[in-house]
């Protein structure tokens, strides 16, 4: 009887938090993808909590709505979230805040350009389409 009460207090906080999650909901949403299946999307943690328009340093004087822009001609990505250039270099993507070598900023501004779909906003990892972005005209 003594092991009871001393596990009760364990008991009744399991289940309080239990029920403070199921109404919280989940973190992320469900998508139906159009055949019949649904596909859990989740939010990236890059994604800013206010709708926000988009003066990047290398194009001040245009606005950009989406996340990712990317330059098809040198092959690489600027994330607007994260003020960050995604490129190859050699063996693996990387990303940081200085535009790749041999690139400067003020030449940006003329390079042809695509911002990419609303749908890859919440793809961190988006250098995985690469093959598709490399096939792509540039609209800009």
């Amino acid at each position: 009887m003594k092991k009871i009460i001393t596990c009760l207090p364990l008991v009744l906080l399991l289940l309080f938090t239990q029920q403070l999650g199921a109404q919280r909901g989940h973190p992320h949403k469900h998508k139906n993808n159009g055949r019949g299946r649904t596909v859990v999307v989740k939010r990236s943690v890059h994604r800013p909590a206010k709708v926000k328009v988009f003066y990047p340093a290398w194009r001040p004087h245009h606005a950009y709505h989406r996340r990712w822009v990317y330059f098809p001609r040198r092959n690489f990505y600027w994330d607007n979230w994260r003020g960050h250039y995604v490129f190859w270099n050699g063996n693996v993507w990387i990303s940081q805040p200085a535009p790749p070598p041999g690139v400067e900023k003020a030449e940006l501004e003329k390079e042809k350009h695509n911002e990419l779909p609303e749908a890859d906003d919440d793809v961190d990892d988006v250098y995985k389409s690469n093959n598709d972005h490399q096939q792509n005209k540039p609209d800009k």
